[in-house]
């Protein structure tokens, strides 16, 4: 065999080995939920990265959308729209075949979007789907988390939901050492604009902070992935489902006076 053949072999029998590490990983994790009981409260066999972001606005809140459900509001609906416009843009593939994508060597990263994840944390398996997720051979340069909102704000729920996006890669097998995170507000309106659905906004592009038009108006901004911080925050958020401890009502009034359970919930400030 050609010694010039031999880096490129090495580097797809490596590529190989990990995908199928990585994906392992994954089953691994989700069959562990199917199979155990649960000891969850609701009897939830799995925790969502999005249920766990929403712990940091108001535990309270959280449980009573699940105990009393309401219907979605125009504004939920709204930013589902807008979440499904930017998945639109991504190519059609398996779970199988993303993975293998994000292991390709390569000078620029590729995105993938709604990349699904899944890991184990102290007995409790985490899921979710990552909007766009920028890989190159295995590390995870960027993740980003887009939001659409009545206030142009970066809130620290946002920073949860992304910084454990980014933790669930590297539990997954990918390298996030050097990951960094963005998060991109979008005003309300952005939802059903047809350039940032073709990947045309300018808010898009790597140098671009800030961006209003006659459709609306966002801002974008990156920070470091800390793993030891994003850690502290899970271990804190699993001993709610878990039943450690009740749930801790948020200290703000502004978030109870714009709560949908303002009026029954028995810890309102509104």
């Amino acid at each position: 065999m050609d010694a010039t053949h031999l880096p490129i072999d090495a580097e797809e029998l490596r590529g190989s080995a990990l995908s199928k590490d990585i994906l392992a990983r994954y089953r691994s994790a989700v069959r562990a939920a199917r199979d155990r009981e649960s000891t969850l409260r609701f009897g939830r066999h799995t925790v969502a990265v999005s249920s766990i972001a929403q712990q940091f606005y108001c535990e309270k809140a959280l449980q009573y959308s699940i105990e009393k459900p309401l219907a979605p509001t125009l504004q939920m609906r709204n930013g589902t729209a807008g979440h499904e416009m930017a998945a639109a843009l991504a190519a059609p593939m398996t779970h199988e075949e993303a993975i293998a994508e994000a292991l390709v060597s390569r000078e620029k990263p590729v995105c993938i979007y709604e990349f699904r994840i899944a890991w184990e944390h102290n007995g409790v398996t985490l899921t979710g789907f990552v909007d766009e997720a920028w890989f190159r051979g295995g590390n995870v340069d960027i993740v980003a988390e887009r939001k659409f909102s009545g206030s142009p704000n970066i809130y620290s729920t946002y920073h949860i939901q992304a910084g454990l996006y980014c933790l669930g890669l590297g539990e997954m097998g990918f390298d996030t050492n050097r990951t960094i995170y963005r998060i991109d507000v979008f005003s309300r309106k952005c939802s059903n604009c047809e350039r940032l659905a073709s990947g045309e906004c300018s808010i898009l592009r790597e140098d671009c902070h800030s961006y209003a038009c006659d459709t609306g108006s966002s801002i974008s901004q990156s920070f470091p992935f800390h793993r030891e911080s994003v850690t502290e925050d899970l271990d804190w958020a699993l001993q709610f489902w878990t039943g450690e401890r009740d749930a801790e009502p948020t200290t703000s009034a502004t978030r109870c006076r714009s709560c949908r359970y303002r009026r029954i919930c028995d810890s309102s400030l509104a």
